[in-house]
């Protein structure tokens, strides 16, 4: 299974290389498969590349989801503990 998860642009230049901020944690990645997004904009990444922008409101709602997916599986490790 593949996972990307949105990140807001923070630093990007010609040569398509960024660095993304994923709730805190910067990671570089690459833009070129989106040599569209800007500083700002919200990416998802894959692997280290931005793969796909997104809206803001697009990439609270992912957040949200992969938060509720992290609880579940806390709740998970404490029944079978």
């Amino acid at each position: 299974m593949c996972l990307a998860v949105p990140a807001k642009l923070v630093q990007a230049d010609r040569n398509h290389n960024g660095l993304a901020d994923l709730h805190g944690n910067q990671v570089p990645v690459s833009t070129s498969l989106v040599p569209e997004a800007c500083v700002g904009d919200w990416v998802l990444v894959h692997a280290g590349f931005a793969i796909q922008r997104l809206d803001a409101a697009e990439a609270e709602k992912t957040w949200a989801v992969l938060q509720d997916l992290q609880k579940a599986l806390e709740l998970s490790d404490d029944e079978s503990s």
